[in-house]
């Protein structure tokens, strides 16, 4: 009955899928190869908003998109959104091969409509021996990155991919906000290759051997590039009633108001750039009526048996087997906190809506949601379902279900019967401590007291997991990314799925080396043995990145990373040259340097010369910067 209720409401569906609005200006071709081109963009006379938009299509094209710009027809398109587009193919940039005592400079600028996504690109440098500097040249800011490559790992001589760490032949930034057009400038430090080059690419890019040839002159790689429709912000546009946003839209300024975009509001979709391109979503209504009038009961028993089941299926795969394990071997041990239906996290994120998106990471992707009582929530979604991700879900759930405490991230719930494990979290709105130093846009913000407070709140956490709560726990993954800040810079440890709890009968754990490179306790490299003085090291690490505003894995010591540079210049008490300028401009030099001593003695060879969190606190709590914050 089933099967004919399918066969007889095919072709209806069929009618709805086709009754799609198009996205392209009606009477428009809406479609080059299998890329859809919506309005603004177009092809032919009368078909764009303008010649920033134009674009052409040759589907016999030999690259690897048969879509262009016209005013610019370097770049190739390979995605369009209605925010942004990814581009791709042949971006020349030359070779840069100044002496060794002359500096080569190149420009690179975009059309005003369109800037480089800071979240999703890096600048990226490839040549040996070579020190980078790259200049930010938006209207709105100047800013520089940079980044130094050595060839300590030689470039790749054989055929295949390699990735850009600073020490083989290729270095990478971050960029800023709003970067339409930026100066790369390199300078040689030692023999190099024959070829330097600079550009932007998307993160996570893998370099072929051949960037490092003697004649190559342009190279395919992506870029995403963020576009506005017009370059006022939504209240000019709408003042001087130049608002391109079609009906039953919303307008949505860019970074710094330099641009806005149309959005469908909730409930329609489409192209909001079309006079009526947003239309209520029917499609799965009429789908839903069309089978209850043909075999409504057929449908609703059986449909409901196979969500059962597949739920059923989605809890076991997911670890909820093993969570009761968990729960049964702990007599004392009462889930605090709530299971939550699939359905609510689908609303609560719009479906996981690239709009919610928060973050990403090598374990998840974190969303941002609101539940229907109108809590503002954060939603982690593992990537993939494997054994290991699952034991670290299931322990994340165990570990974060026992702790209360303000500086440890809250979690609220969990939900078992989604195709990937989901766990809900309290929401804070001021992203991560990494975004803070290393690329967010507020970065000159953070003053030398909001850091102080946050190594104060770090070193709280970890000194109440070390030796307050029973079990103790070891979280085994502090890092910058992991520590979440409040609108207030309150500081909140997160991401337990690393952690282990441990007996108070014993000192230490033997464990699979596991955690970020880095941030690895050497001892604990060494031996695999897991004590709290391997979370007191990363704690020093952390300390590092608040006096210097550096990433830890760092090329811009030629490979030789964050921790044994500055190490060097403590032994030659030139620490001075290795802290932000923030720093040195705010902070009282006593601060300075009682910070220094504490990242000297979290991070001393000898395990047992380490301080205990506990004594971390007691000495951050001695600097005058926190004395003076203090009640009296």
């Amino acid at each position: 009955m089933l099967a004919k209720s399918f066969m007889l409401a095919m072709p209806f569906l069929l009618w709805v899928h086709e009754a799609r609005a198009s996205l392209a200006k009606p009477g428009c071709q809406e479609r080059c190869g299998n890329i859809t081109v919506p309005y603004p963009y177009g092809m032919g006379t009368g078909c764009f908003l303008n010649t920033s938009f134009e674009v052409s299509c040759n589907e016999s094209s030999p690259y690897v998109s048969p879509l262009r710009f016209v005013n610019n027809d370097k770049f190739l398109i390979s995605e369009i959104s209605m925010e942004s587009i990814r581009i791709v193919g042949k971006v020349p940039f030359g070779c840069i091969n100044e002496s060794a005592t002359k500096a080569g400079a190149k420009k690179f600028q975009l059309d005003p409509h369109f800037r480089y996504s800071h979240t999703k690109n890096v600048y990226i440098a490839v040549g040996c021996n070579i020190s980078a500097i790259f200049q930010s040249l938006s209207p709105s800011h100047f800013r520089e990155a940079r980044c130094a490559s050595c060839c300590i790992t030689p470039p790749p001589t054989i055929s295949g991919f390699f990735a850009c760490n600073g020490s083989n032949g290729c270095c990478q930034s971050s960029i800023p906000v709003e970067t339409n057009a930026y100066k790369a400038v390199i300078s040689n430090h030692g023999p190099k290759t024959p070829c330097s080059r600079v550009f932007i690419a998307e993160k996570n890019f893998s370099l072929e051997k051949s960037m490092f040839g003697y004649t190559l002159t342009s190279y395919q790689f992506p870029v995403v590039l963020n576009w506005v429709i017009t370059l006022t912000s939504c209240h000019r546009a709408q003042l001087r009633g130049s608002c391109l946003c079609g009906k039953n839209s919303d307008c949505i300024d860019s970074a710094k108001g330099l641009g806005h975009n149309c959005r469908c509001k909730n409930g329609y979709s489409g192209n909001p750039y079309l006079h009526i391109g947003c239309q209520v979503i029917i499609a799965s209504v009429i789908g839903i009526f069309s089978f209850g009038a043909i075999g409504h009961y057929a449908y609703k028993e059986l449909g409901r048996r196979k969500e059962n089941k597949i739920k059923q299926e989605f809890f076991k795969r997911n670890g909820g087997y093993l969570l009761k394990q968990h729960i049964s071997a702990d007599k004392s041990h009462v889930m605090k906190i709530k299971v939550y239906a699939a359905k609510e996290i689908e609303k609560a994120t719009e479906g996981f809506s690239q709009r919610r998106l928060l973050g990403k990471g090598g374990q998840g992707t974190v969303y941002k949601g609101f539940l229907t009582d109108g809590t503002i929530v954060a939603i982690k979604r593992s990537n993939v379902v494997d054994e290991d991700q699952v034991e670290r879900f299931v322990n994340e759930v165990f570990i974060l279900s026992q702790i209360n405490h303000r500086n440890i991230v809250k979690l609220l719930g969990c939900c078992l019967e989604s195709e990937v494990p989901l766990l809900v979290y309290e929401y804070l709105s001021n992203g991560t401590l990494s975004q803070h130093l290393h690329d967010g846009e507020e970065v000159s913000k953070f003053s030398w007291k909001d850091r102080i407070r946050v190594a104060r709140d770090v070193a709280g956490a970890l000194a109440y997991l070390h030796s307050y709560a029973s079990p103790a726990i070891f979280h085994r993954d502090v890092k910058p990314h992991n520590i979440l800040l409040d609108e207030n810079y309150r500081a909140v440890v997160s991401d337990f799925g690393l952690s282990r709890s441990i007996p108070l009968s014993r000192t230490h754990l033997t464990t699979k080396i596991e955690g970020t490179f880095g941030y690895l306790d050497p001892e604990y490299f060494r031996s695999g043995q897991l004590t709290e003085k391997s979370d007191v090291y990363a704690f020093g690490v952390v300390l590092m990145e608040l006096l210097t505003r550096r990433t830890v894995v760092s090329s811009t010591n030629c490979g030789e990373g964050l921790v044994s540079h500055f190490q060097f210049l403590v032994k030659q008490k030139r620490v001075l040259e290795i802290l932000d300028q923030q720093v040195l401009d705010e902070a009282l030099m006593d601060d300075i340097f009682q910070i220094t001593k504490l990242v000297k003695t979290c991070m001393r060879k000898n395990v047992k010369e380490r301080q205990s969190m506990k004594e971390v606190v007691m000495g951050l709590d001695k600097l005058k910067v926190v004395q003076l914050e203090l009640p009296s």
